[in-house]
């Protein structure tokens, strides 16, 4: 089936061959490179507390002046390792000061690589545990690699890491700090036994706060820690072997954390390559937290990557995650914003008739689901092919349990989108993910800096933010903005000039523009805008998409860049698609909204999330489907013959 708009472009549509996919299995493979101990309780393990006292930070020109150390098996003390070592140096006299360690002292004392061996076997497989962790283990790994040429593989936890993590809220986080608060008894500071003791009695009372919070394997301790050298050791949650299993298809991928929550959900035009992507450690701390804690996944199959991305869009307004996949994924940024100010819009309520164009009427802002028509088929229609899970989870456990109480390492505000905007500090215009308000938006731009440099140019030429203007003046200079950025400022001119005198606002529109020589200002403009930037407004149109499941097409209707409605039509009625009757009854409630550009749009949640979705399907689609420009097909547009 071909058919033909206006511009004699042929559509055809996206046909594709339902693939038969292999035979799934119905467990996760656990992650081979996991220890088996991380879901023992940390009473349950061997446990070194220690301490370095050094002549400086640094192991490649620093050198270990005192080893202090203290076992534990099944929660009880069982023996201790301390030394004096020559470090065949001189000690820094603030060294001595602090450590009170001093050259005669060490003299007869034995060097490192001498007692090396003893402390490695006393440490043995044990998990060690310090204060300020890394620095001390910073020298271990050195010396392991000088005196052994191994890796020093030993998990450790780090005390100041996990209180700083868990208990934010303690004034001073250095080792007597944290003792101070938990009322601990002060030993001596910079004796390395005594802070291996204190560490201890410390370490016992954060085991204590982590359990109220719901955190208690050492693998919880470790996913608190959370540092780059933990993250490493640990690798990924889920077996990467597991990956090649996993279709292709577009779809919902949801992430199960240790405690069978959903940590993490994306939409996809592939459910394996998202996967794949959660089965790497990368640079980017944040994600690197959900890729650790992941125990499982579920997958929902969608027949299109728009349908997934709307399916998704549902999910986030139900789950509260500490990553949006929207901003993790850079898929919200580069939109440009222009908003109308308040005063602004609080003068067109009380006086519609001397504004230049029409502001509709609305009070607050508000969520707006999308509407469904008769043609729609329920999503709840059943297609045993579409959702496959994984892992030993049973499906009573997907929504979010409350196992573990939300922690300061678990909350960020990195990938977090914000709508609200603050009026008091946010400029008018800005560049990013869409926020709440009214006004107008262009882009996204593959250049965002640039764009935003040449309309705040623009802005300068023409300011309506300024209360030094008249409220006339301030309208004009928007409704100039817009129709340079729309493209269609001659017409406006000319249309303003010929045709719409005998409207009282258009008429003062007129007049400023002569009076304060817009006209000459605004063709100055004009010549030397860059075209890159204009014409760069929300799409009207549809999306057809071939959905083989059901032998149907997936039509969603795009009014000014959002999902405004999703319907679906059989493909032995697709000549309905050629049928002014049938494109008419889809825009009839959205035409004088698609034709009328100078009309601010609402900035709603969900008005941002619509149109955000729809852009990055727009721009990652990739063969999927057809996208027919409403003015490409306008002429079939006949509200006669309904």
């Amino acid at each position: 089936m071909t058919f033909q708009n206006k511009n004699n472009r042929s559509f055809k549509p996206a046909y594709k061959t339902v693939r038969k996919e292999q035979s799934l299995p119905t467990e996760i493979i656990t992650n081979p490179n996991r220890p088996q101990w991380l879901n023992l309780l940390p009473s349950q393990m061997d446990i070194v507390f220690f301490d370095l006292e050094t002549t400086g930070g640094n192991p490649y020109n620093s050198s270990i002046i005192e080893i202090g150390a203290i076992k534990y098996k099944q929660g009880k003390e069982v023996a201790r390792f301390e030394t004096l070592i020559n470090p065949k140096r001189h000690i820094p006299s603030i060294v001595q000061k602090i450590t009170k360690i001093n050259n005669e002292m060490v003299l007869k004392a034995p060097t490192i690589k001498e007692i090396f061996d003893d402390f490695i076997k006393f440490i043995g497989n044990s998990i060690i545990v310090a204060h300020g962790a890394q620095g001390d283990i910073a020298y271990l790994a050195y010396h392991m690699k000088e005196f052994k040429n191994e890796e020093f593989k030993n998990f450790y936890f780090c005390t100041h890491l996990i209180v700083s993590n868990i208990l934010n809220e303690i004034p001073s986080k250095t080792l007597t700090g944290v003792a101070n608060y938990f009322e601990i008894p002060i030993l001596e500071a910079h004796n390395a036994l005594a802070d291996a003791e204190m560490t201890a009695n410390v370490f016992w009372k954060l085991i204590d706060a982590c359990e109220r919070h719901g955190f208690k394997s050492c693998d919880d301790i470790l996913k608190i820690q959370s540092d780059a050298e933990t993250i490493r050791k640990l690798g990924p949650g889920i077996n990467p072997a597991i990956v090649e299993n996993i279709p292709t298809t577009p779809g919902l991928l949801f992430v199960l954390n240790s405690h069978h929550e959903i940590s993490y959900l994306t939409a996809s035009s592939s459910i394996r390559k998202s996967l794949q992507q959660l089965t790497e450690i990368g640079l980017d701390r944040e994600m690197n937290k959900i890729i650790v804690d992941a125990s499982g996944f579920k997958f929902e199959r969608c027949s299109s990557l728009l349908d997934s991305l709307i399916q998704e869009k549902k999910e986030l307004k139900r789950i509260s995650l500490s990553i949006d996949p929207r901003k993790s994924q850079s898929r919200s940024e580069n939109f440009l914003q222009i908003f109308i100010p308040d005063d602004m819009l609080d003068y067109a309520r009380i006086f519609p008739e001397k504004v230049p164009f029409l502001i509709p009427q609305h009070g607050e802002l508000h969520i707006e689901e999308y509407e469904e028509d008769e043609t729609y088929i329920s999503e709840n229609k059943e297609n045993t092919n579409l959702y496959v899970t994984f892992g030993e989870q049973d499906d009573a456990v997907i929504p979010i349990t409350r196992t573990r109480r939300n922690t300061s390492i678990y909350k960020s505000d990195k990938f977090k989108i914000s709508r609200r905007r603050n009026n008091d500090n946010e400029a008018f215009v800005r560049i990013g993910h869409l926020k709440e308000g009214i006004g107008y938006c262009f882009g996204p731009f593959q250049q965002p800096k640039v764009a935003l440099a040449e309309i705040q140019e623009i802005i300068k030429c023409f300011p309506f933010e300024h209360t030094s203007y008249t409220m006339q003046e301030r309208f004009a200079h928007l409704r100039v903005i817009i129709s340079l950025l729309n493209g269609n400022i001659h017409e406006e001119i000319n249309r303003i000039e010929k045709t719409n005198k005998k409207i009282k606002a258009i008429k003062s529109f007129s007049r400023w523009l002569r009076s304060l020589n817009l006209l000459r200002e605004i063709k100055n403009t004009t010549e030397s805008l860059n075209s890159a930037i204009t014409k760069q407004t929300p799409k009207s149109g549809l999306c057809l998409i071939s959905n083989n499941d059901f032998k149907e097409f997936d039509i969603a209707i795009i009014v000014r860049g959002r999902v405004a409605k999703k319907t679906r039509l059989p493909f032995e009625q697709a000549e309905r698609l050629k049928s002014a009757r049938y494109f008419t009854r889809l825009f009839e409630n959205y035409y004088d909204e698609i034709v009328s550009p100078l009309s601010p749009i609402i900035f709603t949640d969900d008005v941002c999330s619509d149109m955000e979705l729809f852009s990055y399907w727009l721009h990652n689609r990739k063969g999927e489907g057809e996208w027919v420009d409403f003015f490409d097909l306008e002429g079939l547009y006949n509200t006669s013959i309904l």
